[in-house]
């Protein structure tokens, strides 16, 4: 997502080295520099959002959804930390908590790409619902333009088994 330049002139440049930080890998610095974010500026849900995300990078789930709260109590509307939360929410079994995470995103930004994707995904391999599944690939497809090629072939199978089953069920309505 790309930030205007008024936007982007609001964002300290503390938090835009912290992202390099992430960005390159040097996670223990980054988590630092993010945390001295918090500090600094209490009331910003960025720098909670990227502890999370690293967090749960490591594979810390409980950690990554504590900081994914404190983002969403300071901005109920982040999109990203919503994501994330249904992420780190499906990783600790929840997969029904995950769908509502999910659609919380998808109710504030419907545009939100990650989110169409992950519930397809979720839709597809947890609930075995191929139809919603679809549509969300489909959205995702068509929000990214079409460019993933992976999302491309799960569409293909997709759509070519409900093809399948249509014309099983027409054979036998016969």
């Amino acid at each position: 997502m790309k930030v205007s330049s008024a936007a982007h002139k609001l964002v300290p440049p503390e938090f835009d080295a912290a992202l390099a930080l992430m960005k390159s890998g040097d996670t223990e610095a980054a988590e630092q520099a993010f945390v001295r974010l918090t500090e600094v500026y209490p009331r910003a849900a960025g720098p909670w959002t990227n502890l999370g995300i690293l967090a749960a990078r490591q594979q810390n789930y409980e950690r990554a959804a504590k900081y994914f709260i404190a983002a969403l109590q300071r901005d109920a509307n982040n999109v990203v930390a919503l994501n994330w939360m249904a992420f780190v929410t499906g990783k600790n079994g929840s997969y029904a908590g995950a769908l509502d995470w999910y659609n919380k995103a998808l109710a504030i930004n419907e545009h939100y790409a990650p989110s169409h994707l992950n519930i397809a995904i979720l839709y597809e391999t947890v609930f075995k619902h191929p139809g919603p599944a679809l549509a969300h690939y489909r959205r995702y497809h068509e929000l990214t333009g079409g460019d993933n090629i992976l999302v491309s072939a799960w569409i293909y199978e997709l759509e070519s088994a409900n093809d399948l089953v249509a014309a099983n069920v027409a054979q036998v309505n016969k």
